[in-house]
């Protein structure tokens, strides 16, 4: 394992020191931490074994913290980790300032040795561009139960995923105090600035892409005006605009192909807005999106809430592949630490899937085939209707998702302490057929 200066140095006590899948998993997360100015030396349970034990707790399928404890110590025969000093860790306010700050780190790690997937779009050169959305699932078993329903009450979280590179990022967890669900503009509202614009240098405009819940134009027009924030939706069905002007566009674009209309149209409260109409070539549907960005080509605008999917993806990865649907601990500082655990194993997956690729060639063959046929399909059913697919769909996109193979092959050989080269080979194999 190496240092940021490219010194090799011993993993601590629960790693296997020789050249493992976990050696070459968790290297991100260990230079992440060292560029971390929350680290603090702790004996019992040092910043570094916590974070790949909380790593761990997402990867690993136990219903329990204390199961997968146990799970961790015999599997590894390891020097057992009191399930005491586990729950205070998560207690831990600065472990969960550790979390957040290691992942910001680990982002910038994706945004630069990821490929970009809006690169062939030079309007959007000046942007980041995330979708965001919130994100449920079950209380803790020592919750306080609701007084009038006698039942615990679902635990919130609203994340962004960007867009350019795939990585998650934790924005705020739902205020439930008086209420079942917060709504997503309330959170978003409750946000300073800098946190909406994930720190981006001055002079770099952001785009969120949300769903039918991030609509409030005021707010809208605020983040616009004072922090170069814009935000992309769909028309909601009770909505009264008013078509103000038709705007041009160029129609023999293929970045354009399926955009009906495009217009700016007055809101109720006098924010101006545009309104982009667009019909899907395959399902013959036709959407309505609604933003206050001007500058971009409508075909862009949809493009963008096309892939706003992802992050509904990336819910349903945590959900059903790494089966996270439960609170680990009561205090607002656990459940903030497990959703920023939830953001760094999904990165830390998407980085190891690139080095799998880059330095061994191991790909999900088998399903990327699948996918070229699929679109080659659509290609000519479109071309044979006079159609085509618009420009950023006619190249194969990104998994939005790790594949359930891949992560069992993570969960079965990350403590395999033999050859690594033996582990690659069997994920080889694994991935020639569907």
């Amino acid at each position: 394992m190496l240092s940021l200066d490219g010194v090799a140095r011993r993993p601590n006590f629960f790693m296997p020191t020789t050249a493992t899948l976990a050696n070459a998993f968790f290297a991100p997360l260990h230079l992440a931490l060292q560029a971390s100015s929350s680290s603090r030396s702790c004996p019992s349970l040092s910043d570094q074994d916590w974070l790949s034990i909380g790593t761990l707790r997402v990867l690993q399928d136990h219903p329990s913290g204390r199961a997968f404890l146990l799970h961790l110590a015999s599997s590894n025969s390891l020097k057992p980790i009191a399930s005491s000093l586990f729950f205070a860790g998560l207690a831990s306010r600065r472990r969960g300032l550790l979390c957040a700050e290691v992942n910001t780190h680990l982002c910038s790690i994706l945004a630069r040795q990821l490929p970009d997937e809006l690169a062939d779009c030079p309007s959007l050169a000046g942007f980041d561009i995330y979708a965001g959305d919130g994100h449920y699932h079950a209380a803790a078993c020592h919750d306080i139960t609701d007084a009038k329903s006698q039942n615990r009450r679902a635990v919130g979280h609203f994340f962004t995923l960007n867009l350019r590179s795939h990585a998650l990022s934790y924005l705020t967890g739902a205020d439930a105090v008086g209420r079942k669900r917060e709504h997503d503009m309330r959170a978003l509202k409750r946000m300073d600035k800098e946190t909406l614009r994930h720190d981006a240098p001055k002079g770099r405009n952001v785009i969120y892409v949300w769903d039918k819940a991030g609509i409030d134009f005021r707010a809208w027009y605020n983040w616009k005006q004072s922090a170069g924030i814009y935000f992309i939706s769909r028309e909601k069905d009770n909505m009264k605009l008013t078509v103000n002007a038709v705007r041009p566009w160029d129609t023999s674009s293929s970045m354009n192909a399926g955009v009906q209309a495009d217009e700016l149209a007055g809101s109720s409260n006098g924010v101006q807005l545009r309104r982009v109409t667009y019909q899907d070539a395959m399902q013959g549907t036709t959407y309505t999106f609604i933003t206050n960005e001007m500058t971009l080509e409508p075909g862009v605008i949809a493009h963008l809430y096309k892939m706003r999917w992802d992050i509904e993806k990336v819910f349903d990865e945590l959900k059903n592949k790494l089966q996270e649907r439960k609170a680990w601990a009561s205090s607002a500082v656990a459940k903030a630490m497990q959703a920023q655990f939830l953001c760094i194993t999904h990165n830390l997956l998407m980085l190891y899937e690139q080095q799998v690729e880059q330095e061994h060639g191991i790909t999900n063959e088998a399903e990327q085939s699948r996918r070229a046929k699929r679109l080659e399909e659509v290609k000519s059913s479109l071309q044979n209707r006079g159609l085509s697919l618009p420009a950023l769909q006619q190249s194969i996109q990104r998994f939005t998702q790790r594949s359930v193979k891949f992560i069992r092959w993570i969960r079965c050989y990350l403590f395999f302490t033999g050859c690594y080269q033996q582990a690659l080979s069997h994920l080889r194999r694994v991935y020639a057929t569907l």
